[in-house]
């Protein structure tokens, strides 16, 4: 079975102040992939306090303690994990296909509400590096774990169609009685009201009303819509809406945010992957970069 496991973004508290959270990392260089991971503090150090609770003042320093006492340790081993894998995926010039990164992403993406691009252009830049991680970590883990070629071709067969993002809709929709009341609301619509205004106003599809008419993400594999949402989807642009059409409902206006295209794949393109989650199986434990440790060399000495 595919290890769809789309970890949380690493989200780190504090990279200010890390004199006393020393690690040595034994490499002839530093590559440039280590660069990319570096991230800006939350907050840059002051003499000023960070907040004011009645007359009693947070320090900087103070703020800056406690989040090391109670989660330094975890932020200090994530670090860690992330230089090793990358470092030794540069060693062994371990090869991610850039299509199931992509894929990657855009099943990620079918979790976000409604975002405007620029929005989600950062969430997938965020995303991005801790996909390539992951990858990364599952090749290093079975780099020296041999699987059949007829083992991986039999696993394609059976499991072909989960390699595949089909067209995928974000959609959003007003449910209406009669032709009579939909013409109504798409006039509101044509002059200027915003669709989820009209939504809570007016549809009649109690689950998705309090919501401005929100549906989510929807694969044309799904048949939890009916075909004409699909239908009328292919002639819309990104944030259009349609003309009301009848379904059995009711009259429906339609709205379009996203649209994310297909990826598919070949079996030779997806055939180290597939060798990947086969041999995943045989890993012992949880999955986890620990196990890499010494094949780069850390020194631990958080704490001392």
């Amino acid at each position: 079975m595919t290890r769809k496991l789309l970890w949380g973004i690493i989200v780190v508290l504090l990279v200010t102040n890390l004199t006393t959270l020393l690690v040595w990392v034994n490499t002839k260089e530093q590559d440039s992939t280590s660069s990319t991971n570096k991230l800006a503090p939350v907050v840059e150090a002051t003499e000023e306090p960070v907040a004011l609770v009645g007359d009693e003042k947070i320090h900087h320093e103070e703020w800056m303690a406690t989040l090391q006492e109670q989660y330094g340790e975890d932020i200090l081993r994530e670090m860690i994990d992330k230089q090793v894998v990358f470092q030794l995926a540069d060693q062994f010039e371990v090869d991610i296909s850039n299509k199931l990164i992509q894929r990657e992403l855009a099943l990620m993406e079918t979790m976000l509400p409604v975002m405007d691009e620029s929005e989600i252009k950062l969430k997938r830049e965020q995303w991005e590096n801790d996909v390539q991680y992951r990858y990364f970590l599952e090749d290093l883990l079975t780099k020296d774990i041999g699987i059949s070629e007829k083992k991986i071709k039999d696993f394609y067969e059976d499991h072909q169609d989960q390699y595949e993002f089909h067209t995928t809709y974000q959609f959003s929709h007003i449910v209406l009685p009669s032709k009579e009341t939909a013409l109504k609301v798409k006039e509101e619509l044509d002059n200027g009201a915003e669709f989820s205004m009209l939504a809570r106003e007016y549809s009649e599809d109690e689950y998705t009303k309090d919501k401005g008419g929100y549906l989510g993400y929807f694969s044309v594999e799904s048949r939890y819509l009916p075909s004409s949402y699909y239908e009328e989807a292919e002639s819309l642009g990104q944030g259009e809406y349609s003309s009301p059409f009848q379904t059995d409902q009711g009259f429906v206006l339609l709205q379009l945010h996203r649209t994310l295209p297909p990826i598919t794949f070949t079996y030779e393109e997806v055939k180290e992957q597939i060798k990947r989650e086969i041999a995943l199986d045989y890993v012992s434990g949880s999955l986890s970069a620990s196990p890499l440790w010494k094949e780069i060399g850390v020194n631990w000495i958080y704490g001392d």
